[in-house]
């Protein structure tokens, strides 16, 4: 096993977005203990994460050929791939994933994110929803966006509101959710409230400049 603390800054590291410092650290530890899978899927990770997509692949699959029951191996194959533009081998990996481990909420959520992408919104929605029924609350909130986006994609608007405001029910400061609301609305023509959504938006996310469009485009609307 790793020395414990030194681990311990490696996923400090990663929780901060800090992957080249990440990878230095890992890679004497991987030197030392070339067959770990832990060590391997993080290492599989950051590669990932810094565009090394070769070797990320490498290192998952050595994690599979270590466990060939790894679920995250084939999770991660898939976000590999899914970084590349490569939605169908994505998708390949996760149902490998899923076999192998068929209530990972976290692969079912993935499933979701390839499948939003390529707007193909009702198999989405079902794997939204199984990453709720197997996750419990803890990414209740993260799911719930999505599936108010699937459904804005989908041209049901009602829908979508009625889950972003679930959403701010069970977590009021979720702001991001502002958004879609407002596409919604703007969706029914309703440019006040459209407006309204999205300047909430802005004051958490004022650099977004899709948002700023959005934004001009409704006060030419609400100009004519």
């Amino acid at each position: 096993m790793p020395d414990e603390n030194e681990y311990q800054k490696v996923l400090e590291l990663i929780s901060y977005g800090k992957f080249d410092e990440a990878f230095k650290k890992i890679k004497p530890m991987l030197k030392s203990e070339p067959e770990n899978p832990g060590l391997l899927l993080d290492a599989g990770y950051i590669c990932a994460n810094l565009g090394n997509f070769t070797d990320a692949i490498k290192y998952y699959e050595k994690t599979i050929e270590m466990v060939p029951d790894s679920a995250s191996g084939y999770a991660g194959l898939g976000f590999v791939y899914n970084l590349q533009d490569q939605p169908e081998k994505a998708l390949e990996y996760f149902k490998k994933g899923l076999e192998k481990s068929p209530d990972n909420a976290l692969i079912h959520f993935e499933v979701g994110e390839t499948l939003l992408e390529m707007e193909r919104f009702e198999e989405a929605l079902k794997s939204y929803y199984k990453a709720i029924q197997f996750s419990g609350s803890e990414t209740e909130v993260e799911t719930l966006h999505r599936i108010a986006q699937v459904h804005l994609g989908m041209n049901n608007p009602d829908k979508t509101l009625e889950i972003a405001k679930n959403i701010l029910s069970i977590d009021p400061s979720y702001a991001t959710i502002y958004y879609v609301m407002a596409g919604a609305e703007a969706m029914k023509e309703n440019w006040d409230s459209a407006k309204s959504h999205l300047e909430k938006y802005l004051k958490y996310s004022p650099e977004d400049v899709d948002a700023k469009e959005m934004l001009k485009h409704i006060e030419e609307e609400m100009s004519k």
